[in-house]
């Protein structure tokens, strides 16, 4: 079973541990949102509680989708015709942006009183999907990135080496941060997220994988510093940028630790999960918010809510596949 954008090059090419990290960015996706809908909804009610969970997560978990896309897309771009390429982008990122899009806010209609965010009356759905609209600005920046980096290797410079993409996330970054100029509603996800987007483009030129003992301990002791320090550093956009890129880098050289070893059921389960990501990340937050309104009628217990709501996101979509694919083809509703 296959979410992903894309399609591995043959059988067996896949890095696992790609698939690892995946699979706990996309569980982090939908803790975050189920703590952030309930936020909203009025039930958390300690101010410091919440920003707590939240920073933790939308720390990196973010960046390391971004990342992750970055390394596999050149060697992806370079194997297709450019007009293929560029069309699965429409395909793959545009029409799931479309649909769901749409979707999100008929089910809040239906929803009524239930959904956090009110929308009355049908004619509330005319509007268009762009600029993006709730979490589906990632769909969009992605897209944007896409086209932006399949131009460059295909139309200007050829291929280009580890170092250059990594003098470009630099470039990315300083011009984020310091020249505000564009960051606006179409383009400030794919802007902001460009450096961690071309940090993986540079780690993705050749395999590498983290050697010595000693390796992910200090994974583990970098991602926790970190995650302390982040709690020090001013709220500043390049603080969070080069924040997002330390943590996710940290956190793959965990994952990738972790599927060095004789691969167990976690891990592949996670792996599983990874592949499965786009579905989720389509569909998570109807499945979650309708959990949170029917469990709401009967108990405001958080930890209940939580896990309830996270487990809904995740395998209501995986459901929701299942089903389709009986009927016709997941790509149909961006899957």
């Amino acid at each position: 079973m296959s979410m992903t954008a894309e399609a591995p090059a043959r059988p067996g090419s896949r890095d696992l541990s790609l698939d690892v990290a995946k699979g706990i960015g996309i569980i982090l996706l939908v803790i975050g949102h189920a703590w952030r809908g309930l936020d909203s909804a009025g039930m958390i009610g300690n101010p410091d509680l919440f920003r707590l969970i939240d920073r933790l997560i939308y720390n990196f978990h973010m960046p390391l989708f971004f990342l992750l896309s970055g390394m596999t897309f050149q060697a992806w771009a370079l194997r297709r015709p450019l007009g293929e390429a560029a069309a699965s982008r429409f395909t793959r990122l545009i029409w799931p942006l479309i649909l769901w899009t749409y979707l999100f806010a008929a089910a809040r209609l239906a929803a009524g009183d239930a959904a956090n965010t009110q929308v009355g009356g049908w004619q509330s759905l005319a509007f268009l999907p762009l600029p993006p609209r709730d979490h589906f600005w990632f769909l969009w920046a992605l897209f944007l990135q896409h086209l932006a980096v399949l131009g460059l290797i295909r139309l200007v410079t050829g291929p280009l080496s580890a170092p250059a993409w990594a003098l470009l996330a630099a470039v990315a970054v300083l011009a984020s941060s310091l020249t505000p100029v564009g960051l606006n509603a179409w383009t400030h996800g794919a802007l902001t997220y460009a450096g961690a987007f071309l940090a993986g483009l540079a780690l993705g030129q050749r395999p590498w994988r983290p050697t010595g003992a000693a390796a992910p301990g200090l994974a583990v002791l970098a991602f926790v510093g970190l995650q302390v320090l982040s709690f020090q550093l001013p709220p500043t956009l390049m603080t969070a940028q080069l924040l997002g890129i330390a943590l996710s880098l940290a956190a793959l050289v965990m994952v990738q630790a972790l599927t060095a070893a004789p691969v167990t059921a976690a891990p592949r389960l996670l792996a599983w999960l990874g592949v499965s990501s786009m579905g989720i990340y389509l569909a998570h937050t109807i499945f979650s918010a309708g959990t949170r309104a029917v469990l709401g009628r009967l108990t405001q217990d958080l930890a209940l809510h939580m896990v309830a709501g996270t487990l809904a996101g995740i395998i209501g979509p995986l459901i929701l596949y299942a089903l389709i694919r009986r009927v016709g083809r997941p790509a149909w509703i961006g899957f």
